[in-house]
């Protein structure tokens, strides 16, 4: 089985995304809409499509599965929304942020509500991230699908089961690979098994 491949999208392009809980002390549509324009103006970024989703289910959000397939086919490197709890009704959760991260975008908030100060960056392309103190050099959630072997090849990392576990295969044949070496945007890594499951790449040097 073969992965589908994103490209990085441009980061001066967002994809808006907003939600209404039954809450009524949630702030509306059009109030969500207005601080996710003013924070386009202000930055300088495009918005080039609108997703709504309505109500606190989490498990029928038809709007976020459309922003979702709307970052691809606009090419955009931003998924906006207001404020950190339209992303997930209990705050942004790392489920949002890895399928955003996934198709080579990055999860922003209107209000700068759950975002990294800035202070740690991706050693591999700078964005800014939270920092994880067990793996001070892990690479972003965009990255973490940009890896290849040394030749260029696009390579994937698994759990191998519900447990853990470390497994690497080539993206385009699915072909088992017995190495944790990878290389992104020219700097050489390491993939393995984070501490409680998932994976982590942390980056071993500087630029090739």
């Amino acid at each position: 089985m073969t992965a589908r491949r994103f490209k990085r999208g441009s980061p001066e392009r967002a994809v808006a995304y907003v939600r209404v809980s039954t809450d009524a002390a949630c702030a509306s549509a059009a109030q969500q809409r207005v601080a996710i324009e003013a924070w386009a103006r202000r930055e300088g970024v495009e918005v080039a499509g609108w997703h709504e989703d309505r109500g606190e289910e989490t498990g029928d959000r038809t709007g976020f599965v459309e922003a979702l397939e709307g970052l691809v086919l606009a090419g955009a490197g931003l998924l906006a929304i207001a404020s950190e709890d339209r992303a997930s009704v209990e705050g942004m959760s790392g489920p949002f942020q890895f399928a955003v991260g996934q198709r080579g975008a990055r999860l922003v908030t209107a209000d700068g509500s759950g975002m990294p100060d800035g202070a740690h960056r991706c050693p591999t392309c700078g964005d800014p991230v939270e920092p994880w103190p067990r793996y001070p050099r892990a690479v972003c959630g965009i990255c973490q699908h940009e890896g290849t072997d040394e030749g260029g090849r696009p390579l994937e990392f698994f759990n191998t089961s519900i447990g853990g576990g470390f497994g690497a295969r080539y993206a385009d044949t699915g072909e088992l690979r017995d190495s944790h070496a990878c290389v992104i945007r020219g700097v050489m890594c390491r993939a393995d098994e984070a501490r409680f499951g998932g994976i982590v790449i942390e980056a071993l040097d500087e630029a090739m």
